[in-house]
C-alpha cells in the first residue's frame, strides 16, 4: 500500500516535534528563558497533542500494516510509534496516579506545628507561594471546603512525625545522612536548632521545592519532622508527598 510510508513517515515527524516541543518547553524553563506559566501551560501542551497525534496516527499504521501484510515505513513508523509511547508515558502516569488527590503543594509530618524554613527565606526571590506553612488554607476539592492539613490527613494519612527511642544528637545526624543520601541540596544543617535545611529541583522543568527538618527531644527519645514545600504552582501532583514518604522511609531503615 503507498499510503503505508505516508503513514509512517508523518507518524515519525509527530514524533519528532513531540519531542522537540517538550525539551523546548522543559528547558527552557529550567534555564530561565521563560517562566513555568508559559513553558507548562503553553508549550508542554503542544508536546502533549503533537504525541497522542503522533501514537494514534502509528496505531493506524501499524493496524493497516498488519491488515495488508505489508512493513512499508515500517523504521519510520516503529520509531514513530515507540516514541510516541516514551514522551506521552510520565505525563500520562503522573496524571492518573493523581486523579482524585487534593491539589495541595505544602506537606508536613506535623501539621499542628509545622517546622518553619529559616536559611531558605532568603534564597525563594523565584517563588511565588509563600514560605508560611499552608495548613490552616482553606479550599475545595471534591465539593467541601476542607483546610489543607485536614486534606493531608484524609488522603496522605500514612506521613506523620518520626519518633525513636535515641538521642536527639544520634537522630540528628542519620537524618542529616539522609537529606545527602536523597540527593537533595543541603543549604543548612543547624545541630544546636536540630534543623537541617535543603532544596530539591526537578530534572524537567527545574521546579524547586523548598525541604526542612526538625529534630528534638521527645520523652525518652527524639522525633523527627519534616516538610516539603512547592516555590510554584498550587497543585505539584504529589510530589512533596512522594518525596517526604521517601525520606522518611531511608530515615526509618538507617
Amino acid at each position: 500500500m503507498r499510503v503505508l510510508p505516508v503513514l509512517a513517515k508523518i507518524t515519525f515527524a509527530a514524533f519528532i516535534v513531540s519531542l522537540a516541543v517538550g525539551l523546548v518547553a522543559s528547558f527552557g524553563t529550567r534555564l530561565g528563558f521563560w517562566g513555568a506559566g508559559f513553558g507548562l501551560g503553553t508549550l508542554f501542551p503542544w508536546c502533549i497533542y503533537a504525541g497522542f497525534f503522533a501514537f494514534a496516527l502509528g496505531l493506524v499504521w501499524m493496524l493497516s500494516a498488519m491488515i495488508a501484510n505489508d512493513s512499508s515505513g515500517a523504521r519510520y513508523g516503529l520509531i514513530g510509534l515507540i516514541g510516541a509511547v516514551l514522551v506521552l508515558a510520565t505525563p500520562v502516569y503522573d496524571y492518573t496516579s493523581n486523579l482524585g488527590l487534593p491539589p495541595i503543594h505544602d506537606i508536613s509530618s506535623d501539621t499542628e506545628r509545622a517546622p518553619v524554613f529559616v536559611a531558605l527565606l532568603t534564597r525563594r526571590d523565584d517563588a511565588t507561594n509563600s514560605p508560611d506553612y499552608d495548613g490552616p488554607k482553606k479550599l475545595s476539592f471534591m465539593g467541601k471546603v476542607s483546610t489543607v492539613s485536614a486534606l493531608q490527613h484524609k488522603y496522605y494519612g500514612e506521613i506523620h512525625s518520626i519518633s525513636l527511642l535515641m538521642s536527639p544528637e544520634k537522630l540528628f545526624k542519620r537524618a542529616v545522612t539522609g537529606a545527602y543520601g536523597m540527593g537533595w541540596n543541603v543549604i543548612a544543617v543547624v545541630p544546636d536548632e536540630g534543623r537541617i535545611e535543603a532544596t530539591d529541583t526537578t530534572f524537567f522543568f527545574g521546579f524547586t521545592d523548598d525541604i526542612v527538618i526538625r529534630v528534638k527531644p521527645a520523652g525518652m527519645g527524639a522525633k523527627l519532622d519534616i516538610r516539603s514545600k512547592a516555590r510554584i504552582g498550587d497543585d505539584d501532583e504529589g510530589r512533596n508527598a512522594a518525596r517526604v514518604k521517601a525520606y522518611i522511609k531511608r530515615v526509618l531503615r538507617m
